[in-house]
């Protein structure tokens, strides 16, 4: 037990009770606040629509069914024990976890015995097609194989920390709504697939080994991020994919600003593939020295765009 305690303050175990703020999906029970001492343990299929708070010890796969809510409240913890079985969030129905900018929801692992949590611990969560509305802001997401994974059109997905992930945000044929989010240092911070094409918009990505990657006949709208620093290309594109690539800060990665694909709009490309930090590229080619082989590339800036990415504290 001692060790179990010592990884909940790992995952930021003082947390307050959630009085006074709505609820989607029913009515809220005290009696339901899980503590460190006592986690709301939770695995399988709900068998009806549930609200959670506190502390929450994910042991093993759990199910939200077609037709049923899962409400998180702000302040909540959600340990994932990596020792139980297959450890993840399957979303059929829908989930709405809703956190504020100082009482954040944290999906986690709980590490082992012998070893703090590491990427890769749980499996993450996953949006099926027929998942609808589902929403998550101001959560922290961190030490999933893959975060999030949606089929779904309609997830929305704003103002969270994906970190310490192998793969933050995975686009699976759905098209999720992506805003104002920190992804950082992340093996991939987006990946889409298929004809996935999300709104990908505000966000600030950075530190990850791979940017943005576009494969199959994806089309993302990618408007209004700063892509940074990160140690391979800030956007990559496979296959047919042609991502929409407008009015973002794209600096200091130390791949490619945009390879093999993509249409440029009034981008501010600056200091890629080690050329130089105060390097702007103002080409207007398909090639240059830092994007290769794109589809068409429009009006590049020579100053940065004053509103991309997020200026947001808390975290």
């Amino acid at each position: 037990m001692q060790h179990q305690e010592y990884n909940w303050i790992y995952l930021i175990v003082l947390l307050t009770a959630c009085l006074g703020i709505g609820c989607q999906g029913g009515a809220f029970n005290m009696g339901e606040v899980g503590t460190s001492e006592n986690p709301l343990e939770k695995s399988g299929e709900l068998a009806e629509s549930e609200v959670w708070a506190g502390k929450i010890l994910i042991a093993g796969e759990v199910i939200v069914p077609e037709g049923k809510t899962l409400t998180i409240r702000s302040d909540s913890v959600v340990g994932f024990d990596p020792i139980t079985g297959v450890h993840q969030l399957i979303i059929r129905g829908s989930l709405y976890a809703e956190g504020d900018p100082d009482r954040q929801i944290i999906f986690g692992s709980l590490g082992t015995e012998t070893e703090l949590p590491k990427t890769g611990d749980w499996i993450g969560i996953r949006f099926e097609e027929t998942s609808l509305n589902s929403r998550l802001s101001y959560c922290r997401i961190q030490h999933a194989d893959t975060a999030l994974s949606s089929q779904s059109d309609s997830v929305q997905i704003e103002s969270c920390l994906l970190n310490n992930n192998k793969l933050a945000i995975l686009c699976d044929d759905g098209s999720p709504t992506i805003s104002g989010n920190e992804i950082n240092k992340n093996g991939t911070a987006i990946r889409c697939l298929k004809n996935a094409s999300p709104e990908i918009t505000r966000n600030s990505i950075q530190a990850n080994e791979f940017g943005v990657v576009c494969d199959d006949d994806s089309r993302p709208m990618i408007h209004y991020n700063e892509i940074s620093s990160n140690y391979q290309h800030a956007i990559m594109c496979y296959a047919s994919a042609s991502p929409e690539i407008v009015s973002n800060n794209i600096i200091l990665n130390k791949g490619w600003a945009v390879y093999d694909g993509g249409r440029l709009r009034e981008n501010y490309i600056r200091g890629n593939k080690e050329i130089g930090p105060d390097v702007v590229d103002r080409g207007i080619g398909r090639e240059s020295g830092q994007f290769y082989n794109v589809d068409d590339v429009l009006d590049p800036r020579a100053v940065p765009v004053p509103d991309a990415g997020i200026q947001r504290e808390g975290y």
